[in-house]
């Protein structure tokens, strides 16, 4: 049976109001968001404005001057342009510089260290102005891991967070979000050349896809795979891949005492 495509609609009413209701609920002003050029944060940015007019949402942008490619500094002030919304422009490649001082080169760990330190620079805003961080990951990307641990992943709430990729990319053609940053190819630019389906050696066609089967139509693995054309060890190890990335999704654990 053919998936019923998501009401998009009823999607976007439903992430607005979930957006003003918990800005209700912490008594907060607003909602910072780090805005980088790509699809997903100029979604969750438009959506915030959206929810709560451009006066109450501060756009981040924070690039790294020696990674960042200016195409994703220009789309990102196209973004706050168009929102009518304040931008602090904050380029971390001093900041990383200053803490590889004195730490050991490592590709993948001053990856995760850039997006670390975007995080704590959107709390910092954060504090400043009383608003909450909005989060722009989306369900692709969760279910598979593809993100910083306290990074990325490191917000107050994830409006699009049940949107997999390719909901997003339509979701940006219905919020009138111009063409580049629809089609761009996904990259949280930790390293230059980094592409996302690069590390993850899928499209995210196939992710969605596959997910979509596996985990929302709880079919088996190799009814999902085989409904996309992959093989049973690419469906295994996507399914690996959500497996091991668990802890990445949850709150730390606790070690309880007391009961």
């Amino acid at each position: 049976m053919p998936e019923k495509p998501l009401d998009l609609a009823a999607a976007r009413l439903k992430i607005t109001r979930f957006i003003k209701r918990k800005v209700v609920q912490s008594k907060t002003d607003g909602a910072v968001v780090g805005i980088s050029g790509g699809i997903d944060s100029a979604v969750a940015a438009y959506l915030s404005v959206e929810a709560l007019g451009s006066r109450r949402v501060l756009g981040l942008i924070m690039p790294d001057g020696r990674v960042t490619p200016q195409e994703d500094i220009e789309d990102s002030e196209s973004v706050a342009q168009e929102l009518c919304i304040e931008t602090k422009f904050v380029d971390i490649a001093s900041i990383h510089q200053s803490y590889m001082k004195n730490l050991e080169p490592n590709k993948l760990a001053e990856g995760n260290l850039r997006a670390r330190i975007r995080m704590s620079i959107l709390y910092y805003h954060a504090n400043l102005t009383n608003r909450i961080v909005v989060g722009t990951g989306d369900r692709s990307e969760s279910l598979v891991g593809y993100f910083t641990k306290f990074g990325d992943g490191g917000v107050d709430i994830l409006p699009i967070g049940d949107l997999y990729k390719s909901e997003v990319r339509k979701m940006g053609e219905i919020l009138g979000i111009s063409r580049s940053i629809i089609t761009k190819r996904s990259s949280p630019r930790l390293w230059p050349g980094q592409t996302a389906e690069g590390e993850l050696g899928m499209t995210y066609e196939t992710i969605d896809g596959f997910f979509k089967m596996y985990l929302d139509a709880e079919s088996g693995l190799r009814r999902a795979a085989s409904s996309l054309g992959v093989s049973p060890d690419e469906g295994k190890r996507v399914v690996q891949r959500y497996k091991e990335t668990q802890h990445k999704r949850r709150m730390p654990e606790v070690c309880r005492i007391r009961h």
